[in-house]
């Protein structure tokens, strides 16, 4: 066999100008993207060096390099990337995503939103840039607009938890309980062993004064987690709405609660 052939053939390769290692950027990214998820920030960076280098263009690039530098909390570096990488590509949405998050750590929320939106004009379906726009709106007020977002997450992410639980809080405080009962319902069928989906339900219905219905989800919470102060608590002051101060189980109850750490509030 002949192997001066594809030796020669490298070779030439090798010796033209304007020919570079195809993947090597490519490579270097994904390497990069290996070590951020292994949390190690620093080799990552080294990566993304290389990646950028070799094409100063990548817009990618830069963003997850500002990941890695905001994980080492060099939030200056991680600035300076994301505005980087939004330069070379004004449609990439992580990057917006990416910078709303800094801007959020910074508590400026307006400029947070502005970034998750730009975010979310950028990919539509962009459900964590949704959430994470959500919790802020919620945050400063603009609670129809927060379920607007949760609503929306919902139906990119039918099987996940946390929009229906987001959605659910917020139409708690808007006192639109039957719509935080459904939320809630829809999460204990998710998941029945998670003992908070039971707290947020009974909690929407004590408010709703169903009271049977609240005592029994507390119940269940105290079930699920014996140790859980929150659970005696909640279902003893149900108990009493239900039988009186004088409730001997609402009594019981405080006393387990006060075991696990819980101090029951002084009357007036």
């Amino acid at each position: 066999m002949n192997i001066r052939v594809p030796l020669l053939i490298a070779l030439a390769v090798s010796l033209m100008p304007n020919v570079v290692a195809p993947a090597f950027a490519e490579d270097a990214f994904a390497a990069g993207c290996k070590l951020l998820e292994k949390s190690d920030a620093q080799a990552a960076i080294k990566q993304f060096d290389k990646a950028i280098k070799e094409n100063p263009k990548n817009s990618k690039a830069y963003c997850k390099r500002g990941e890695a530098y905001a994980f080492m909390e060099k939030r200056k570096n991680a600035l300076s990337d994301y505005n980087k990488a939004i330069e070379l590509d004004p449609k990439n949405s992580e990057a917006y995503y990416d910078r709303g998050h800094h801007w959020s750590g910074q508590n400026n929320h307006a400029k947070a939103i502005e970034d998750y939106t730009l975010a979310i004009k950028a990919n539509p379906n962009y459900s964590a840039a949704l959430g994470d726009r959500g919790m802020l709106l919620k945050e400063t007020g603009k609670k129809k607009e927060a379920i607007a977002d949760f609503s929306r997450a919902v139906e990119l992410e039918s099987k996940a938890r946390w929009p229906l639980v987001q959605r659910g809080l917020v139409y708690l405080d808007l006192k639109k309980f039957d719509k935080a009962v459904a939320d809630f319902d829809a999460i204990v069928k998710m998941d029945p062993t998670n003992f908070d989906s039971y707290e947020m339900r009974g909690k929407a219905y004590e408010k709703k004064g169903e009271l049977q219905k609240a005592k029994d989800d507390f119940s269940q919470v105290i079930k699920l987690s014996p140790k859980y102060a929150g659970g005696y608590a909640y279902r003893a002051a149900v108990l009493e709405k239900l039988e009186g101060k004088q409730s001997k189980l609402a009594q019981s109850d405080w006393k387990e609660a006060k075991k696990f750490g819980y101090e029951k509030p002084k009357s007036n």
